[in-house]
């Protein structure tokens, strides 16, 4: 029996398969003049809902290739897909799955193409034509999920590349992309749009986010936010990452760079209020180098204090800060640099409708260990002004209170 159901289902896939080319013959010789799509064989498992073509091709009527694919999988029932290819006007779309395997898409303007060897893209909801009409107005009724994962990309050439002075390796490296991943959900029962899972795996970075929008109102033109949610998390992976040509833009380089925040934002009369924010940033092993003209430009900018462009690096930069009862304190903020250390913490009374006019409620910068020639700059500026820098043996203080856009330091008049 279970022979015979395989042999039954192969039976009728095959003729499914005839059936679904012949309409997709006609259908596509309504395709506009401009462009001509090719493909190989046509398969259909009625059993498991799967329709399989393998190898297809778009391409301009000058025989430019515009999108290329060696295999689609689309899992929906055959009635549905018939009604597809044999509609003239598409009148709903049911939950379905595509997979693509080897996309080619080409890039006229760079003569290049992206690459993706697998994508899959997954619609779980119910949308009508007048739902898609009618979306200015009103949202969909019925919860729509939308999960699209593509791994395995490669990014076409980009003008930009050329222009930071990326060498063809560097080029490679940042336009290699390991994984995306997109998971939204839309619930108009709760008001709500979530972007559950935004993720990005590359030679170079990982980034994991999620977001959740809440909204009053109905449709684009009456929807209202109401509040925002937001986390992220972005790390530099193990190798670092190197840009840039030291001759011509500088020669750039990172070792490790960590990113992590969480905000909620909440939306009075339409204005943003911050009302819970944490963020913590560590960089670590920056450098810059310049040679050759590019050098010699930037020292010439820099004669006056005699600072010398060879290489300029950051050891360390660490920030970490948060929102407690409207209050930004910022805590353990570090510099550690070829040029200066600095040492920041301050608490921040924040003004949600102006933030220039925030006010510090303290903070204190400790500025040491200049170089040398920032050193001397600082001396004749108090020989110009007649006025001594806050000090306490050879380290700068800088006492702040006062609004943010125009502090008050204390032992300093400007």
């Amino acid at each position: 029996m279970l022979i015979g159901l395989f042999i039954g289902n192969w039976v009728y896939g095959a003729m499914l398969s005839k059936k679904i080319e012949t309409q997709l013959i006609k259908r596509l010789e309504l395709v506009n003049d401009r462009v001509e799509v090719r493909y190989g064989n046509i398969g259909v498992n009625p059993l498991f809902s799967k329709i399989k073509v393998d190898g297809f091709v778009i391409t301009s009527k000058t025989e430019s290739q515009i999108i290329k694919g060696k295999h689609l999988e689309l899992n929906m029932s055959y009635s549905e897909a018939l009604g597809l290819i044999t509609s003239k006007t598409l009148e709903e779309v049911k939950s379905f799955r595509v997979n693509l395997r080897e996309l080619e898409v080409y890039a006229e303007e760079t003569n290049d193409k992206l690459m993706v060897n697998e994508i899959m893209l997954d619609f779980d909801g119910y949308l009508t034509k007048l739902d898609l009409s009618n979306i200015h107005n009103a949202f969909p009724v019925k919860k729509q999920v939308v999960r699209l994962v593509a791994a395995d990309i490669s990014l076409a050439q980009s003008p930009w590349a050329k222009t930071l002075g990326l060498t063809d390796q560097q080029v490679t490296d940042f336009n290699k992309i390991d994984k995306v991943t997109v998971d939204v959900l839309f619930n108009p029962n709760k008001k709500v749009l979530d972007v559950r899972n935004f993720s990005f795996l590359s030679p170079i970075v990982t980034l994991q986010s999620k977001a959740s929008l809440s909204y009053t109102g109905d449709g684009v033109k009456g929807m209202r936010p109401k509040q925002t949610l937001s986390e992220i998390d972005l790390k530099l992976n193990k190798n670092g990452a190197e840009w840039g040509d030291a001759e011509s833009t500088g020669r750039f380089s990172l070792q490790n760079l960590l990113v992590q925040l969480e905000a909620i934002v909440k939306y009075e009369e339409g204005v943003p209020h911050l009302s819970a924010q944490k963020s913590s940033v560590l960089l670590e092993d920056f450098k810059v180098i310049y040679a050759g003209q590019k050098k010699a430009q930037l020292e010439a900018r820099t004669a006056l204090i005699g600072l010398k462009m060879d290489e300029i690096d950051i050891k360390r930069f660490a920030l970490e800060s948060a929102l407690e009862d409207d209050n930004l304190v910022v805590k353990n903020a570090q510099l550690r640099s070829s040029l200066v250390n600095a040492d920041l913490d301050a608490i921040i009374k924040l003004d949600v409708a102006d933030y220039k006019a925030s006010e510090i409620v303290k903070g204190k910068l400790v500025i040491s260990q200049l170089l040398e020639n920032l050193k001397n700059g600082l001396v004749t500026f108090e020989m110009m002004t007649g006025q001594t820098i806050p000090r306490d043996g050879d380290d700068i203080i800088l006492e702040m209170s006062g609004r943010v856009g125009r502090p008050t330091i204390k032992g300093l008049k400007y």
